[in-house]
């Protein structure tokens, strides 16, 4: 366990060294400090007047989604090279001729830069959170709480990227998982669309939309951040299939760790 900690504080701080990740940081920060302008002004629906405080929650639900989907990019950039680098500047080699075992380094580099991720995000999150509450004087319930939820999608990219990293290019692996990442958006996302009741009612209110077998059991990135929307909106999810999206992601995660474990220990060093 001990080493374990010792390399994921490791990468942390290897990770902090890349530039990328500072870009990334600036670009964020700019984002969020462009968006500040939502939060102000008058805005007239229907020939209604909407007050500050619904405008920036719904302004926030919003920049919440397009964060975490931000996010998705800058760990599959992170997480491409990890294994590719250490075996080129001789890493892999280094950590691996002390007394540590295989899991414990591939543990320890997937989570640290779950952590390093992750506490990014939350940062981000964090200054919505405190601009809407400072702009209009009332927090915004589970805004916080969402950005937890949504961190085991972080986590399913990074051992995804990792896994296929094994076997094929590092940018091809990073592009491979997103595409994983699309079907599943397109996917859950037109099965939630035609379950609205609106549509069903304008469309085919006779139509059975119910989804096939594969749709259930796909990695349902999408559903979790559904999920953390209607923590946020303190409204009902309406999930694909019997699974918890939360619990099919977190058998796909063990899934894939133990096939990157295996993989791993076959690889010759």
């Amino acid at each position: 366990m001990n080493n374990f900690l010792k390399i994921a504080a490791f990468t942390i701080v290897d990770q902090m060294r890349h530039k990328s990740f500072y870009v990334l940081l600036v670009v964020s920060i700019l984002f969020v400090l462009m968006i500040r302008g939502c939060y102000q002004g008058e805005y007239i629906v229907n020939g209604k007047q909407i007050n500050n405080i619904t405008i920036a929650w719904q302004v926030s639900r919003i920049v919440f989604q397009m964060i975490a989907v931000g996010m998705f990019f800058m760990v599959s950039m992170l997480a491409m090279k990890i294994f590719s680098r250490d075996q080129a500047d001789g890493s892999l080699i280094l950590f691996l001729s002390r007394p540590v075992f295989r899991w414990q380094y591939v543990f320890g580099r997937i989570a640290g830069t779950w952590a390093l991720c992750l506490v990014f995000m939350f940062l981000l999150h964090l200054t919505i959170f405190l601009t809407v509450w400072t702009k209009t004087g009332a927090p915004i319930p589970g805004y916080l709480a969402a950005s937890l939820v949504i961190s085991i999608n972080l986590l399913f990219v990074i051992v995804c990227v990792c896994f296929l990293s094994l076997f094929m290019p590092d940018f091809i692996s990073a592009v491979f998982t997103m595409g994983i990442l699309l079907v599943g958006f397109i996917s859950d996302g037109g099965q939630q669309i035609l379950n609205n009741e609106i549509v069903k009612s304008a469309v085919a209110p006779d139509v059975n939309t119910g989804p096939a077998l594969w749709r259930i059991l796909y990695p349902k990135v999408f559903m979790v951040q559904a999920y953390a929307d209607s923590i946020i909106s303190q409204s009902r999810l309406n999930p694909m299939g019997p699974f918890h999206p939360m619990l099919n992601l977190s058998v796909f995660i063990l899934l894939i760790m133990t096939l990157l474990l295996i993989s791993f220990n076959k690889k010759e060093i």
